[in-house]
């Protein structure tokens, strides 16, 4: 079994909030620690990546609409649309701590915390990690979003679906497709970031 071991020489973790709106909270504090870092000549700020996987994936989204500052992203089990998440999602908990009124009673505000609603503006590669046993954060409700608008935009985009995987891919997935999907993460970044070609990637 080949082994991985790669270093990515910086993690700026943020917490994992379930309050409402977490990119908004989330998206000042972490390139609070991005800045930092770069202040003190621990990174390269030419060659940036950012990912995530859920919460982290919605913020992965959020963040390549707000700035171009990254190089390259992977965006795990991610959240494009609220409007879509708050109909479709395998749960309730976040009612009434994630969403102060219902999609419908308040159309503008789901719109504007949804990253699809601003990608306009993104220049930054882009790929999606999922699995399509996912009922928290439906392939179809999400990814395909983001991955159908940055095509449109020429974006390079890619989609990486794992079948029969959940929610659970990177904690407790078939033990291949765990593997594979940190293959693929260190193989988008390196070619983004390191200028590595591959022909896994290309259009």
């Amino acid at each position: 079994m080949e082994r991985i071991q790669k270093e990515f020489e910086i993690s700026v973790p943020v917490r994992a909030a379930y309050d409402q709106w977490t990119q908004f909270e989330e998206f000042p504090r972490f390139m609070a620690g991005v800045d930092e870092v770069v202040k003190r000549g621990y990174v390269d700020p030419a060659r940036l990546g950012v990912t995530g996987g859920s919460g982290g994936g919605l913020l992965t989204n959020w963040t390549i609409t707000q700035t171009q500052r990254f190089k390259a992203a992977v965006a795990q089990r991610d959240i494009a649309d609220w409007y879509g998440f708050w109909f479709t999602a395998d749960f309730t908990l976040f009612t009434p701590t994630w969403f102060k009124k219902a999609p419908w009673e308040d159309p503008d505000d789901f719109h504007q915390r949804s990253p699809i609603n601003h990608v306009a503006g993104v220049t930054t590669p882009l790929m999606l990690i999922l699995g399509d046993a996912d009922y928290r954060t439906p392939p179809g409700a999400w990814s395909e979003q983001m991955f159908r608008a940055l095509k449109y935009l020429k974006i390079p985009t890619v989609m990486v679906r794992f079948p029969r995987e959940t929610h659970e891919l990177s904690r407790s997935g078939e033990p291949w497709h765990r593997i594979e999907r940190l293959q693929h993460i260190v193989g988008w970044m390196d070619k983004w970031l390191q200028g590595k070609t591959s022909s896994t990637y290309e259009p």
